[in-house]
Protein backbone atom coordinates (compact mmCIF):
# COMPACT_ATOMS: atom_id res chain seq x y z
CA UNK A 1 0.00 0.00 0.00
CA UNK A 2 2.69 2.47 1.04
CA UNK A 3 5.86 0.76 -0.17
CA UNK A 4 7.00 -1.07 -3.29
CA UNK A 5 8.52 -4.56 -3.32
CA UNK A 6 11.93 -2.98 -3.86
CA UNK A 7 11.38 -0.73 -0.85
CA UNK A 8 10.49 -3.70 1.35
CA UNK A 9 13.47 -5.69 0.06
CA UNK A 10 15.72 -3.01 1.55
CA UNK A 11 14.30 -3.41 5.06
CA UNK A 12 17.37 -5.15 6.49
CA UNK A 13 19.57 -2.27 5.34
CA UNK A 14 17.51 0.46 7.01
CA UNK A 15 18.50 1.48 10.53
CA UNK A 16 15.34 2.19 12.53
CA UNK A 17 15.70 4.95 15.11
CA UNK A 18 12.44 5.02 17.09
CA UNK A 19 11.38 1.37 17.04
CA UNK A 20 13.20 -1.95 17.26
CA UNK A 21 12.40 -5.13 15.34
CA UNK A 22 13.37 -8.76 15.81
CA UNK A 23 12.44 -12.11 14.27
CA UNK A 24 12.11 -15.16 16.54
CA UNK A 25 11.15 -18.17 14.47
CA UNK A 26 7.82 -17.30 12.85
CA UNK A 27 7.25 -14.32 15.16
CA UNK A 28 8.08 -10.73 14.15
CA UNK A 29 8.47 -8.36 17.10
CA UNK A 30 8.05 -4.58 16.88
CA UNK A 31 9.08 -2.63 19.98
CA UNK A 32 8.22 1.04 20.46
CA UNK A 33 11.51 2.56 21.58
CA UNK A 34 10.93 6.13 22.70
CA UNK A 35 10.40 5.58 26.45
CA UNK A 36 11.77 9.00 27.41
CA UNK A 37 8.78 10.52 25.58
CA UNK A 38 6.31 7.87 26.79
CA UNK A 39 6.51 6.32 23.30
CA UNK A 40 4.55 9.24 21.84
CA UNK A 41 4.80 8.82 18.11
CA UNK A 42 6.16 11.29 15.58
CA UNK A 43 5.88 11.28 11.77
CA UNK A 44 9.18 9.38 11.60
CA UNK A 45 7.98 6.82 14.14
CA UNK A 46 4.72 6.31 12.21
CA UNK A 47 6.79 5.87 9.04
CA UNK A 48 8.98 3.25 10.74
CA UNK A 49 6.00 1.34 12.15
CA UNK A 50 4.28 1.24 8.75
CA UNK A 51 7.52 0.09 7.10
CA UNK A 52 7.98 -2.69 9.66
CA UNK A 53 4.36 -3.85 9.24
CA UNK A 54 4.74 -3.90 5.44
CA UNK A 55 7.89 -5.99 5.80
CA UNK A 56 6.22 -8.44 8.19
CA UNK A 57 3.27 -8.78 5.84
CA UNK A 58 5.55 -9.58 2.91
CA UNK A 59 7.53 -12.36 4.61
CA UNK A 60 6.11 -15.86 4.20
CA UNK A 61 8.01 -17.10 7.25
CA UNK A 62 6.40 -14.46 9.49
CA UNK A 63 3.13 -15.88 10.78
CA UNK A 64 2.43 -13.57 13.72
CA UNK A 65 3.40 -10.05 14.83
CA UNK A 66 3.97 -8.89 18.41
CA UNK A 67 3.81 -5.19 19.30
CA UNK A 68 5.32 -4.14 22.62
CA UNK A 69 6.92 -1.06 24.16
CA UNK A 70 9.93 0.01 26.21
CA UNK A 71 9.32 1.95 29.41
CA UNK A 72 6.38 2.37 31.80
CA UNK A 73 3.92 3.80 29.23
CA UNK A 74 2.84 1.76 26.21
CA UNK A 75 2.03 4.82 24.09
CA UNK A 76 0.91 8.36 24.88
CA UNK A 77 -0.38 9.02 21.36
CA UNK A 78 1.04 11.60 19.02
CA UNK A 79 3.80 13.94 20.17
CA UNK A 80 1.95 17.24 19.88
CA UNK A 81 5.16 19.27 20.11
CA UNK A 82 6.65 17.47 17.12
CA UNK A 83 3.46 17.57 15.06
CA UNK A 84 3.24 21.32 15.63
CA UNK A 85 6.96 21.79 14.94
CA UNK A 86 8.23 19.01 12.62
CA UNK A 87 11.81 20.22 12.97
CA UNK A 88 11.82 18.61 16.44
CA UNK A 89 11.37 15.16 14.90
CA UNK A 90 14.28 12.74 14.51
CA UNK A 91 14.70 12.29 10.76
CA UNK A 92 15.52 8.98 9.13
CA UNK A 93 16.72 9.53 5.59
CA UNK A 94 17.17 5.79 5.04
CA UNK A 95 13.41 5.16 5.05
CA UNK A 96 11.86 4.69 1.60
CA UNK A 97 9.41 7.37 0.51
CA UNK A 98 5.81 6.17 0.94
CA UNK A 99 3.41 6.24 -2.01
CA UNK A 100 0.97 8.37 0.02
CA UNK A 101 0.57 9.88 3.46
CA UNK A 102 0.72 7.15 6.10
CA UNK A 103 -2.05 6.61 8.62
CA UNK A 104 -1.62 4.05 11.38
CA UNK A 105 -5.16 2.74 10.93
CA UNK A 106 -4.54 1.84 7.29
CA UNK A 107 -1.04 0.52 8.02
CA UNK A 108 -2.46 -2.05 10.44
CA UNK A 109 -5.41 -2.83 8.18
CA UNK A 110 -2.94 -3.82 5.45
CA UNK A 111 -1.39 -6.47 7.73
CA UNK A 112 -3.01 -9.82 6.88
CA UNK A 113 -1.49 -11.64 9.83
CA UNK A 114 -2.46 -11.88 13.52
CA UNK A 115 -0.99 -9.06 15.57
CA UNK A 116 -0.76 -9.05 19.37
CA UNK A 117 -0.26 -5.95 21.51
CA UNK A 118 1.46 -6.70 24.82
CA UNK A 119 0.38 -3.78 27.01
CA UNK A 120 2.30 -3.31 30.25
CA UNK A 121 1.71 0.44 30.56
CA UNK A 122 -1.03 2.99 30.02
CA UNK A 123 -2.44 3.72 26.57
CA UNK A 124 -3.49 7.29 25.82
CA UNK A 125 -4.92 9.23 22.89
CA UNK A 126 -3.54 8.09 19.52
CA UNK A 127 -1.99 5.06 21.20
CA UNK A 128 -5.46 3.54 20.73
CA UNK A 129 -4.68 3.37 17.00
CA UNK A 130 -1.96 0.83 17.78
CA UNK A 131 -4.02 -1.45 19.99
CA UNK A 132 -7.09 -0.90 17.82
CA UNK A 133 -5.16 -2.19 14.83
CA UNK A 134 -4.10 -5.40 16.59
CA UNK A 135 -6.02 -8.67 16.54
CA UNK A 136 -5.39 -9.33 20.23
CA UNK A 137 -4.55 -7.05 23.15
CA UNK A 138 -3.02 -8.61 26.25
CA UNK A 139 -2.98 -6.11 29.11
CA UNK A 140 -2.15 -6.20 32.80
CA UNK A 141 -4.82 -5.37 35.35
CA UNK A 142 -2.92 -2.25 36.38
CA UNK A 143 -2.91 -0.40 33.05
CA UNK A 144 -5.31 2.39 32.17
CA UNK A 145 -6.82 3.62 28.92
CA UNK A 146 -7.89 7.19 28.21
CA UNK A 147 -8.69 9.59 25.38
CA UNK A 148 -7.98 13.06 26.85
CA UNK A 149 -8.05 14.92 23.52
CA UNK A 150 -11.20 16.94 24.26
CA UNK A 151 -9.44 18.41 27.29
CA UNK A 152 -6.89 19.85 24.87
CA UNK A 153 -9.42 21.17 22.36
CA UNK A 154 -9.08 18.18 20.00
CA UNK A 155 -11.35 15.22 19.16
CA UNK A 156 -9.93 11.70 18.57
CA UNK A 157 -11.48 11.24 15.13
CA UNK A 158 -9.15 8.54 13.78
CA UNK A 159 -9.32 6.64 17.06
CA UNK A 160 -13.12 6.82 16.93
CA UNK A 161 -13.08 5.16 13.51
CA UNK A 162 -10.91 2.33 14.83
CA UNK A 163 -12.97 1.85 18.00
CA UNK A 164 -16.28 1.68 16.12
CA UNK A 165 -15.09 -1.66 14.70
CA UNK A 166 -14.48 -2.99 18.21
CA UNK A 167 -16.85 -1.41 20.72
CA UNK A 168 -20.55 -0.40 20.96
CA UNK A 169 -21.16 2.95 19.27
CA UNK A 170 -22.43 4.80 22.33
CA UNK A 171 -19.51 3.58 24.43
CA UNK A 172 -17.11 4.85 21.76
CA UNK A 173 -18.68 8.31 21.95
CA UNK A 174 -18.65 8.16 25.75
CA UNK A 175 -14.95 7.38 25.80
CA UNK A 176 -14.18 10.14 23.27
CA UNK A 177 -16.34 12.80 24.95
CA UNK A 178 -15.67 12.20 28.66
CA UNK A 179 -11.92 11.82 28.31
CA UNK A 180 -11.77 9.85 31.56
CA UNK A 181 -9.44 6.98 32.45
CA UNK A 182 -10.81 3.46 32.04
CA UNK A 183 -9.37 0.52 33.95
CA UNK A 184 -8.10 -2.61 32.25
CA UNK A 185 -11.18 -4.46 33.55
CA UNK A 186 -13.48 -1.85 31.98
CA UNK A 187 -11.50 -2.01 28.72
CA UNK A 188 -11.81 -5.80 28.77
CA UNK A 189 -15.58 -5.61 29.27
CA UNK A 190 -15.78 -3.24 26.28
CA UNK A 191 -13.74 -5.57 24.05
CA UNK A 192 -10.77 -3.21 23.79
CA UNK A 193 -8.58 -5.64 25.75
CA UNK A 194 -8.98 -9.27 24.68
CA UNK A 195 -6.88 -10.93 27.40
CA UNK A 196 -6.44 -9.72 30.99
CA UNK A 197 -3.21 -10.66 32.73
CA UNK A 198 -0.97 -9.57 35.59
CA UNK A 199 2.46 -7.94 35.68
CA UNK A 200 4.15 -11.22 36.62
CA UNK A 201 2.25 -13.35 34.10
CA UNK A 202 1.84 -11.19 31.01
CA UNK A 203 4.99 -12.49 29.32
CA UNK A 204 4.00 -16.14 29.77
CA UNK A 205 0.36 -15.45 28.90
CA UNK A 206 1.42 -13.67 25.70
CA UNK A 207 3.82 -16.48 24.80
CA UNK A 208 1.02 -19.01 25.28
CA UNK A 209 -1.24 -16.99 22.97
CA UNK A 210 1.53 -16.79 20.36
CA UNK A 211 2.07 -20.54 20.44
CA UNK A 212 -1.66 -21.13 20.07
CA UNK A 213 -1.73 -18.91 16.98
CA UNK A 214 1.37 -20.53 15.49
CA UNK A 215 -0.20 -23.98 15.92
CA UNK A 216 -2.85 -23.05 13.33
CA UNK A 217 -2.35 -22.91 9.57
CA UNK A 218 -0.76 -19.55 8.70
CA UNK A 219 -2.21 -19.76 5.18
CA UNK A 220 -5.75 -20.35 6.44
CA UNK A 221 -5.42 -17.57 9.02
CA UNK A 222 -4.07 -15.12 6.43
CA UNK A 223 -6.99 -15.90 4.10
CA UNK A 224 -9.44 -15.56 6.97
CA UNK A 225 -8.12 -12.12 7.89
CA UNK A 226 -8.20 -11.16 4.22
CA UNK A 227 -11.88 -12.13 4.08
CA UNK A 228 -12.57 -10.24 7.30
CA UNK A 229 -11.04 -7.09 5.82
CA UNK A 230 -12.75 -7.45 2.42
CA UNK A 231 -16.30 -8.27 3.49
CA UNK A 232 -17.14 -4.66 4.29
CA UNK A 233 -16.41 -3.69 0.67
CA UNK A 234 -18.41 -6.49 -0.96
CA UNK A 235 -22.13 -6.20 -1.68
CA UNK A 236 -24.20 -8.35 0.68
CA UNK A 237 -25.65 -10.43 -2.17
CA UNK A 238 -22.11 -11.23 -3.37
CA UNK A 239 -20.52 -12.08 -0.01
CA UNK A 240 -21.40 -15.78 0.16
CA UNK A 241 -20.10 -16.49 -3.33
CA UNK A 242 -16.89 -14.65 -2.48
CA UNK A 243 -16.51 -16.76 0.67
CA UNK A 244 -17.24 -20.01 -1.17
CA UNK A 245 -14.55 -19.21 -3.74
CA UNK A 246 -12.06 -18.31 -1.01
CA UNK A 247 -12.88 -21.47 0.93
CA UNK A 248 -12.18 -23.54 -2.17
CA UNK A 249 -8.78 -21.85 -2.44
CA UNK A 250 -8.04 -22.70 1.19
CA UNK A 251 -9.20 -26.31 0.76
CA UNK A 252 -6.86 -26.70 -2.21
CA UNK A 253 -3.86 -25.35 -0.31
CA UNK A 254 -0.84 -27.35 0.82
CA UNK A 255 -1.66 -26.45 4.42
CA UNK A 256 -5.17 -27.93 4.13
CA UNK A 257 -3.77 -31.16 2.71
CA UNK A 258 -1.15 -31.29 5.45
CA UNK A 259 -3.71 -30.54 8.15
CA UNK A 260 -5.97 -33.41 7.07
CA UNK A 261 -3.04 -35.82 6.76
CA UNK A 262 -1.65 -34.83 10.18
CA UNK A 263 -5.09 -35.33 11.74
CA UNK A 264 -5.34 -38.85 10.26
CA UNK A 265 -1.80 -39.69 11.36
CA UNK A 266 -2.40 -38.20 14.83
CA UNK A 267 0.64 -35.90 14.70
CA UNK A 268 1.23 -32.14 14.75
CA UNK A 269 1.01 -30.60 11.27
CA UNK A 270 4.07 -29.10 9.58
CA UNK A 271 2.75 -25.95 7.93
CA UNK A 272 4.12 -24.61 4.63
CA UNK A 273 2.08 -21.39 4.59
CA UNK A 274 0.93 -22.19 1.05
Amino acid sequence: MYFTENDIASFADVELKLIKTEIKGNLFIITLNRPEKRNAFTPTMVHEIAFALAYANSQSDVWCVLLEAEGPVFCAGMDLNVFQNPTLDISNDKLPEPAMEITLGDAFKSLLKPCIAKVKGDVLAGGFLLIGGCTFVVGTEEVGFSLPEVKRGIFPLQVMASLLKIMPQRKVLEMCILGKKYSAHEAHALGLVTHLSTADKIDSDTDELIQTILAGSPFAIKKGIEAYQNLATIAENEQHQYLINLLQEIRSSADAQEGILAFKQKRPPVWQNS
